[in-house]
């Protein structure tokens, strides 16, 4: 079984190439087997198109996307590996989410007469027993960042995203992510050690 990583960033230097190759390194090492997805490598589209919108009745999925729904139901563990822009992670990332984890696959609804003029049901999570370790950077310090967006850009992918599917994450905040130093070097390195740990644990 092996661990499907999520990877969304530029081909250019920085941080989340430096967690990508540390988390690459540590499966390695530990002799575990992996599969990466980089999303800018395989210039991923990132647009939800008409045929896949499925609450406006449209249900298609493309190939690339029902093997990518696959690799995720043959794996138990997860890791999205990104930046932070705008509060949130890239367009590339947030196209795969919506065009990937879709009803049916992801969740789904069931039948409940409260609620059948609101949501059409209760939501029923369909990929519970998975965990994911979410990496992600901040050029912002911690501080600053927490008292401008609060735990709003975690939430979003923790909760929100990968908990209405019922995965069990945990994300793992690297800051001061514009200038690549040795002590930023060691708090990446910390941070994937500590992640990798608790995804395996």
């Amino acid at each position: 079984m092996k661990t499907l990583i999520v990877y969304a960033h530029p081909e250019t230097k920085g941080h989340c190439p430096l967690i990508l190759k540390g988390v690459e390194e540590w499966h390695k090492q530990h002799h575990i087997d992996y599969e990466l997805i980089d999303l800018y490598r395989i210039k991923y589209d990132p647009y939800l198109h008409e045929e896949e919108h499925y609450t406006a009745g449209n249900r298609e999925i493309s190939g690339q996307n029902r093997e990518f729904q696959e690799k995720i139901s043959q794996t138990d563990r997860l890791i999205f590996i990104y930046p932070v822009w705008w509060s949130t992670m890239p367009a590339a990332m947030k196209g795969f989410l919506d065009r990937v984890f879709t009803a049916n696959f992801a969740f789904n609804f069931k039948p409940a007469p409260i609620f059948r003029d609101y949501i059409g049901g209760v939501p029923v999570k369909l990929l519970t027993g998975k965990k994911a370790a979410v990496f992600l950077t901040t050029g912002t310090v911690r501080l600053l960042t927490f008292l401008f967006l609060g735990n709003r850009f975690k939430k979003i992918i923790s909760h929100d995203i990968l908990g209405f599917f019922g995965i069990k994450t945990r994300v793992f905040h690297i800051d001061k992510a514009t200038q690549l130093n040795e002590k930023q070097e060691t708090k990446i390195k910390n941070a994937v050690k500590t992640g990798l740990k608790w995804l395996y644990s």
